[in-house]
């Protein structure tokens, strides 16, 4: 039996599909070996609440149509300044410990990073 080109490149692709949902649930647990990351969305980060570990970065990307901060209240010192409509910020935290944090622009729009390890 013959396999032309077109259905080895079906059957190869077939296995690539990826069944995690995309709202956050890598953020939700450490990521593997990778970076983690938070959604602003409809003036909330989601996750609200992750978990990382000292060195694995984490990414917060701005999906709302109006401007975010995150801002360190607790266990951190950082600051995004104005992170508009589709924009990032990105920060790796260096040792274990609770990370409190909040848009300035949104009080009650708030977070929590727990790293552990």
């Amino acid at each position: 039996m013959r396999v032309t080109p077109l259905i080895a490149a079906a059957v190869l692709l077939a296995g690539c599909g990826s069944s995690d949902d995309k709202e956050g649930t890598t953020a939700r647990k450490p990521a593997r070996g990778g970076a983690a990351t938070v959604s602003m969305k409809n003036i909330k980060y989601v996750p609200q609440d992750l978990t990382a570990k000292p060195g694995q970065r984490i990414t917060w990307t701005n999906d709302d149509a109006v401007a975010h901060t995150v801002t360190a209240r607790k266990g951190a010192d950082f600051d995004s300044g104005t992170v508009n409509a589709g924009g990032t910020f990105s920060f790796t935290p260096r040792k274990a410990g609770t990370i409190d944090y909040v848009c300035t622009i949104h009080p009650g729009q708030t977070g929590t990073i727990t790293v552990t390890g």
